[in-house]
């Protein structure tokens, strides 16, 4: 069996208020090109599709689209999409059955019928080529009790599995989709680490269990493997475009090639970015230093910039106007400081750090996370606690 893995498409995020859309149908047709050349029996999109969770109609135009031009490139691929933390869940499930006609399988919830969980919406058998199970993002303590075990996401996953071992004689590959940090994994360069919580939200490989030969994760942007210990593989494919300056790595999908028995081959195809995101120069220097270089950046290049400022006091009032003034007439587009202070050698908080847009999406975890390294302090257990209150909050909302 092969797969192509995607994740964290982010489809609508805007870039200090610059519209993305050319780069996001840019990947998009990438994708598609890529489904066109490899034929895979299934294209897996772990998670957060779209960057908010209420997408604008010309966003969700681009998914339908998106989808519909990958199906047509190679109708024998089966395509599974499931939610990530940023997506809606029950409205990217509204056209679920609509979408089967395509061979769309969309899986945003865990549902119940009667009080047991419908396992059969996560499994999806690709053919005598082996089986999908497919997991949305859920908050840990959301999933469904299945037994006494304290550890309710581990318990789901475990079971999950156990149901499709028993539809599974003849021992196909069996591949497991899911969305949320695991330890081990980078996550230095994911704009909101969960790490400043205490790793509360972080699941350990054990967790879901033994019975599959790949874990297709999505949520960090920084394609990696997590170390399993066997022959088993799992694996952050990473989002195809970077979505802040910090994640200055190639990005990428990944094509995955199963046999019974044998550990998956894994190889990645790079997603090139008509706009890449530039940190200038790649060392802090003085303010007007920088400028310069800014001034004298090719007029060709179609570049996000973020300038890289050593400074031991505030910038100019006039900062932003000047760098406006010195890319008029470029294709490049300037965003936003990278400020590192000469006495402590610390690097601050991109000055502007967010638009109105950007800090109108934080959640309140986040706002008080970036409070305090701003202050230079840290109290995990505050924020553990601010998290479990919003966490409540949002639920009680859902109900």
């Amino acid at each position: 069996m092969e797969i192509i893995h995607t994740s964290d498409w982010h489809l609508g995020q805007q870039l200090y208020n610059y519209d993305r859309t050319e780069e996001q149908l840019s990947m998009l047709e990438q994708i598609r090109e890529l489904v066109a050349n490899e034929q895979p029996d299934a294209l897996l999109i772990s998670g957060d599709v779209f960057h908010t969770s209420s997408p604008g109609a010309s966003v969700q135009r681009m998914y339908t689209d998106a989808l519909l031009g990958i199906h047509n490139a190679s109708p024998k691929t089966e395509i599974i999409v499931t939610a990530g933390n940023h997506d809606s869940a029950s409205k990217l499930e509204i056209d679920r059955s609509l979408w089967q006609l395509a061979s769309v399988h969309v899986v945003g919830n865990i549902e119940r019928d009667n009080g047991e969980i419908i396992y059969k919406k996560h499994l999806i058998k690709i053919g005598n080529k082996g089986f999908i199970a497919a997991v949305p993002y859920v908050f840990a303590q959301n999933f469904p009790s299945i037994t006494d075990d304290a550890d309710r996401r581990g318990a789901f996953f475990r079971q999950l599995l156990k149901v499709v071992d028993r539809q599974n004689p003849e021992r196909l590959p069996v591949v497991l989709m899911a969305h949320l940090p695991v330890t081990g994994c980078d996550a230095e360069s994911h704009r909101w680490s969960f790490d400043s919580v205490g790793n509360i939200d972080y699941a350990k490989i054990d967790d879901f269990g033994e019975q599959y030969s790949y874990l297709a994760l999505g949520h960090i942007h920084k394609p990696q493997d997590i170390s399993t210990g066997c022959d088993r593989v799992a694996r952050y494919c990473g989002s195809p475009v970077a979505v802040s300056f910090d994640e200055d790595y190639e990005h990428s999908v990944s094509v995955v090639s199963l046999e019974s028995a044998q550990k998956p081959e894994v190889r990645t195809v790079a997603i090139n970015n008509p706009r890449p995101l530039v940190t200038l120069p790649e060392e802090p220097v003085p303010f007007d230093d920088a400028i310069n270089v800014l001034q004298d950046y090719s007029e060709d290049k179609a570049d996000y910039i973020r300038l890289n400022i050593l400074c031991d006091h505030d910038l100019p009032v006039d900062a932003n106007e000047r760098a406006s003034e010195a890319v008029q007439n470029k294709k490049c587009r300037f965003c936003c400081f990278k400020i590192t202070k000469k006495e402590t050698k610390r690097t601050s908080a991109e000055a502007p750090a967010l638009t109105a847009e950007e800090f109108q999406r934080m959640t309140v975890t986040e706002v008080v996370d970036q409070y305090m390294k701003s202050k230079g302090l840290s109290n995990p257990d505050i924020l553990s606690m601010i998290q479990d209150i919003e966490r409540s909050l949002n639920e009680e909302e859902r109900e």
